[in-house]
């Protein structure tokens, strides 16, 4: 079955030298992680990282390494669905938006057979602090756990998996960040309206499949262990939980799974917090979850992510260029590709290519992504002869083929998630114009392109 350990196997065979297996001591509770991993991207290494020689929360050697960065690249993100190796960056986006109108199948296993189930902790036992629980960034307000929780409908049999962070308050207690944008919110006030506790999970490892999946833009409602199926290619194996047996179904092959409840109309503070846009969140009051078990493998490793950087962007990024090219492709059938570059940390920025057919277009492929992003503040559309995955380009045209004076469009009272961010968002159409005369692009020769090969001067 897949999981996390079969993909770090495969991915040391398939790609060699493209996983660093840190051996020297290095103590996340003094954000010794994040250190080593933004020397990497400061010397443009994209490079998966499992630190095998990290603390606990509380100062001693933990048993559990720690791993990072499995869809730090586009490629890397490829081999998690299993494509293979990439031709083009738009061949991955459109291979999300297939599988997000997939579903999969679902296999109960009984949980002597489950390895998330190997070793059981419950109730007095449990202790968070026994596991790493990073430190990520200079001003956070304390340790996080930064993986994606589970929650199941309260009115209806489904489940929805969404990235969220958690901040340690004590041995049996972390907070839950369930944001008014969020499915968990929804189930958490679904089951506070009748003043009863919400069964959660955190899944603290598995096949980077499964957490792509979670992050397309399904709507309420959707069983995304099904999303999760269809990505892993494989039915999804499931177990009861430690906690409400076969009232609530977690991962078989998960690493770690924190169980837990969420009791009704109980806030706390958390944050400041590095988030997705690198910036600190504000402090605000939130959920929590008491925590009431923990169960993993015998050699398990602690996944988490760093939050506002490559891995980061590319898990919640790819996901939505699949997504909102489903959307703009029920309306536009011209539509090309779609990139939210790092510049805009996937989340603010959106470069769509169509073949226009008509004028309106532009402003309409725009308006589509702006109602499905509510962090989008500036939408550019190119013509399908611009690559918008070269940013070089993107700006060229909109440069050369922009007529600032009916191409922008500015448009107030749109988006409402970050205040900071104000509500204003602007379209860029640096589409050519259908009528009257424009110069034609320069090219080389295609047949020039096929018959010269480079390759043994520049490898």
């Amino acid at each position: 079955m897949r999981d996390l350990q079969e993909f770090i196997a495969a991915e040391e065979k398939r790609r060699p030298g493209d996983l660093i297996r840190v051996t020297d001591p290095i103590d996340p509770n003094k954000c010794e992680t994040t250190a080593f991993l933004k020397h990497l991207d400061d010397r443009g290494l994209e490079k998966m990282v499992l630190f095998e020689n990290v603390t606990t929360l509380e100062g001693k050697p933990s048993p559990f390494p720690l791993f990072y960065n499995p869809w730090v690249s586009r490629q890397f993100c490829a081999d998690g669905i299993g494509m293979g190796d990439l031709t083009s960056n738009m061949e991955l986006s459109l291979e999300v938006s297939r599988l997000e109108k997939e579903k999969g199948d679902t296999e109960v296993i009984p949980p002597d057979s489950a390895p998330c189930q190997e070793v059981v902790v419950k109730g007095s036992e449990v202790d968070l602090a026994k596991f790493p629980i990073p430190m990520h960034h200079d001003l956070d307000v304390g340790p996080y756990w930064t993986m994606a929780c589970v929650m199941k409908g309260e009115s209806a049999p489904f489940y929805d998996i969404t990235f969220t962070k958690n901040l340690y308050y004590d041995a049996r207690t972390m907070s839950f960040s369930a944001h008014k944008h969020h499915h968990l919110e929804a189930i958490v006030s679904e089951n506070e309206a009748k003043d009863q506790r919400a069964p959660v999970i955190i899944v603290m490892g598995h096949h980077p499949a499964f957490y792509f999946s979670s992050c397309c833009m399904t709507p309420y409602g959707n069983d995304d262990y099904q999303s999760a199926a269809a990505f892993m290619r494989e039915p999804l194996r499931l177990t009861p939980s430690a906690t409400w047996g076969e009232d609530f179904l977690v991962p078989a092959d998960a690493e770690i799974i924190i169980e837990g409840e969420v009791p009704p109309n109980v806030r706390r503070s958390q944050n400041p917090f590095g988030e997705v846009l690198r910036y600190y969140q504000v402090t605000m009051d939130v959920p929590i979850v008491e925590v009431t078990a923990v169960t993993h493998r015998k050699n398990a490793i602690l996944q988490d992510i760093w939050a506002g950087q490559k891995d980061h962007w590319n898990l919640g990024g790819i996901t939505k260029e699949g997504s909102v090219y489903n959307s703009i492709k029920r309306n536009i059938q011209g539509i090309k590709a779609i990139h939210l570059p790092h510049s805009g940390c996937a989340r603010v920025i959106c470069y769509i290519s169509i073949k226009k057919e008509f004028p309106n277009e532009p402003k309409k492929a725009a308006m589509q992504a702006f109602a499905d992003m509510p962090n989008l503040k500036l939408c550019v559309v190119v013509d399908d002869d611009v690559d918008v995955f070269n940013e070089r380009e993107v700006m060229w045209a909109v440069g050369t083929r922009t007529h600032w004076d009916k191409d922008l469009d500015v448009i107030r009272e749109v988006q409402n998630f970050r205040g900071w961010l104000g509500d204003s968002v602007a379209v860029v159409d640096a589409t050519r114009p259908l009528e009257g005369e424009f110069p034609i692009k320069n090219e080389v020769p295609v047949e020039a392109m096929k018959r010269v090969d480079v390759s043994k001067y520049v490898g």
